[in-house]
Formats: structure tokens, C-alpha cells, sequence
């Protein structure tokens, strides 16, 4: 019964990412080609691209695939680099989107939005369908939750995870780095976030554990930019540097306050699962725009560590 129950644990992972590149896929097709355009447009001024950023991840449904798409914007020489940093501010609003659409109880509907974003992309003729992908895409990811939450239940009880759970309640630092590998592994931090809302709503973990790893999962989330950059110009290096230092920043705001900011959750009343939503979307706005008065001095840093 364990291997049964890791089967369906690994099956619901697969399908939350498999949602997820629906859902991306479908929207970046429906904004197509006046999406580049658009983000072109609109990051000639940073107070633009901080905004653009938001939108476009929101849109994109992946702070990553945005992330990627700047760093080859400026290896290109299409987008001056300095602006790209007010693009990635942005973008680590928009990718809160999707942790707080997962916090809504929608068990009981899944297979209908599944059904209707379907049989769209089958029957309707334009590029509306594609509209349509990403719902059913939005239905897979409900869905893989549900599996996730079934599979989850008995393994949790093995001593071994129950250790390492029991050790991350004490040790914050732990939950980080536990965090920042699994995002980088499922090249995904809303992926991660919706496996954390599962564990925190569950009682598996604290809430505070649970802010622990959502800061983690925006370390980790800059994995694959790096590799992306690695090949590239200086001026998109500096773009995925920029990346991981604007997340390590935000954790290092936050992590002094995980028990205050914890208790300021609690307060703000909903479900365990809407409060982790809730964290992701704080940490990054207030690190975002905490950050955007100090780009001008990460210009020229950058410049200086990356000449």
C-alpha cells in the first residue's frame, strides 16, 4: 500500500507540473507575438518594466519563463540590462497569482472546469481556445492537488519524515535550504508553494516552517535563469545574478521576523492554505518594492562584480 500511495504522490507532482506548462502554454499563446512586443514597449522606462513585469508573469503564469525571456532580450541586445532589473521587480508580484487561486476550495468543480477548458480548445475555432487551455491547464493543477493530498497522508506518518519534519519546526534555516532545493528541482516555486499550502493545511508542518520554505522556494526559483545565463553575454548574467540577489535580499529582510510574520497571518484570519498564499504574496511585494529604490546601486554593482 506505501509504493501505491508514493504512486499517486508522484503522479499528482507530475500532473501540478504538467498544469502548470498547460497553463502557462496556453496563455503565452493566446497573447502571442504582442506579448514580446508589448515588453518591449514597456520596459523602456524601470517604473514600466516594474509594472510590465507584474502583468506579463501574470499572464505567463511563471516568474521563470519571464526571467528566461529577459536574459535572452538582453543577450540579444533588444533590452538594456538595467531595465530587465525593474522587469524581474515585477515579475515576482505577478507569480503570486497562481498560490492564491490554488488556496480557493475548488475540489467540487475541478472536473467541470477541466471538462469545459477541454472541449473550448477542441471546438472553438480562433485563438480563443487557446483561453480555454489554460482553464482545463487550471483544472489539471486542482486536480494534482487533490493527489497530492491523498498520497501525502500515509507517507507522512513514516518515522523518517516525521524526523525531518519535527527537526524543520526548530530549525528555520533548514526549511529555507529544504525550500530553495525543491524549487529548484521542480524549477518552480509556485509548485513548491502549493505542496507547502498542502502540508501546512494538513498540520504537517507550522506555520512558521511553512515561511521558512516559501523563502527557500524564491532562491530556488532562480536555478534555471542561471543555467539559461551561464552561456550567455554579461549583460544577461547580470540580469540572473540580479535574480538570485533580489530573492537572497527579501530572505534576508524577512527571515529575523518569521515568528512575528507568522503571528500577523494568523491575524489576518482565512484558511492555513490562504495564509501561506498570503505569506508568498507579502514576501514578494514588500521585497519587490523594497528593492526598487535600490536599483540605480545594483546597476552599478553589478557593472563592478560583473565588468
Amino acid at each position: 500500500m506505501r509504493y501505491l500511495y508514493l504512486a499517486i504522490l508522484v503522479l499528482g507532482l507530475c500532473l501540478l507540473l504538467w498544469g502548470m506548462k498547460i497553463l502557462r502554454q496556453g496563455l503565452q499563446s493566446f497573447a502571442g507575438h504582442r506579448l514580446h512586443v508589448a515588453l518591449l514597449w514597456m520596459t523602456e522606462t524601470p517604473w514600466r518594466g516594474f509594472w510590465s513585469g507584474s502583468i506579463s508573469t501574470a499572464i505567463l503564469q511563471s516568474s521563470t519563463a519571464l526571467t528566461v525571456m529577459a536574459v535572452s532580450f538582453v543577450d540579444a541586445g533588444l533590452l538594456p540590462f538595467a531595465n530587465a532589473f525593474a522587469l524581474i521587480l515585477g515579475s515576482n508580484i505577478g507569480t503570486t497569482l497562481t498560490p492564491q487561486l490554488l488556496a480557493f476550495p475548488l475540489d467540487q468543480i475541478t472536473p467541470y472546469v477541466m471538462v469545459f477548458g477541454s472541449l473550448g480548445f477542441l471546438f472553438i475555432p480562433s485563438h480563443w481556445r487557446y483561453l480555454s487551455q489554460s482553464v482545463f491547464g487550471l483544472g489539471v493543477l486542482f486536480f494534482a492537488l487533490g493527489l497530492l493530498e491523498v498520497g501525502m497522508a500515509p507517507l507522512v506518518n513514516l518515522p523518517q519524515i516525521q524526523d525531518f519534519l519535527r527537526q524543520l519546526g526548530d530549525n528555520h534555516i533548514q526549511g529555507v535550504i529544504a525550500g530553495t532545493v525543491i524549487s529548484a528541482l521542480l524549477h518552480s516555486s509556485n509548485a513548491t508553494t502549493g505542496i507547502i499550502m498542502l502540508l501546512t493545511a494538513d498540520g504537517w508542518i507550522t506555520l512558521p516552517t511553512a515561511l521558512a520554505f516559501i523563502f527557500g522556494a524564491n532562491i530556488g526559483t532562480c536555478f534555471t535563469a542561471v543555467i539559461a545565463a551561464l552561456a550567455s553575454s554579461r549583460a544577461a548574467q547580470r540580469v540572473a545574478l540580479f535574480h538570485v540577489l533580489l530573492n537572497v535580499f527579501g530572505v534576508l529582510v524577512f527571515f529575523p521576523f518569521v515568528e512575528p510574520f507568522a503571528y500577523g497571518l494568523t491575524l489576518m484570519g482565512g484558511s492555513l492554505s490562504r495564509q501561506v498564499a498570503n505569506a508568498h504574496t507579502i514576501f514578494n511585494l514588500l521585497s519587490s518594492l523594497f528593492a526598487y529604490p535600490l536599483l540605480p546601486l545594483a546597476t552599478k554593482f553589478l557593472k563592478k562584480i560583473l565588468p
